[in-house]
């Protein structure tokens, strides 16, 4: 057996902590080597192999605060591609605009819309065919902007 496995954990609900989620595997996996928590998923690193196949048998479709979280071996990204993150954004885009806007730059493997409460979730609807720049509606404001 390999040492350190990693799991993905997802639809962890917002008011999760780490130290909860480190105490439910620990529950049932044995101890916790480390954990990542995200906006609604988060990593768990247990100690082998033994241990994430008790985690995903055990904890896969666990109620969480309501939520049920999805528990399975985290898979590597392809060493061809990259994953960036976009802030700032409107409430009102949509993944599909998201992927059409990035789409004329190589081909868009996965686009996630992460809904957020600041201000920039505030915006207006995004009419078709905008581009990215201070006066689209994409465009969240601020000095923090990201791509």
């Amino acid at each position: 057996m390999r040492p350190g496995i990693k799991l993905f954990v997802g639809n962890v609900p917002e008011e999760a902590t780490a130290e909860e989620l480190s105490e439910l595997f620990s529950g049932v996996a044995g101890p916790v080597l480390g954990i990542a928590l995200m906006k609604q998923f988060a990593f768990v690193h247990l100690r082998d192999e033994a241990a994430a196949a008790r985690a995903i048998t055990q904890l896969n479709g666990h109620q969480l605060h309501g939520r049920r979280i999805v528990v399975e071996p985290s898979r590597p990204r392809p060493t061809n591609t990259c994953k960036i993150f976009v802030g700032n954004v409107s409430a009102a885009c949509t993944s599909g605009e998201l992927r059409s806007l990035f789409q004329q730059y190589g081909t868009v493997v996965e686009c996630d819309v992460v809904k957020g409460t600041g201000p920039a979730a505030l915006g207006p609807p995004v009419p078709p065919g905008t581009s990215w720049g201070p006066q689209s509606p994409l465009w969240g404001g601020g000095a923090g902007s990201a791509v």
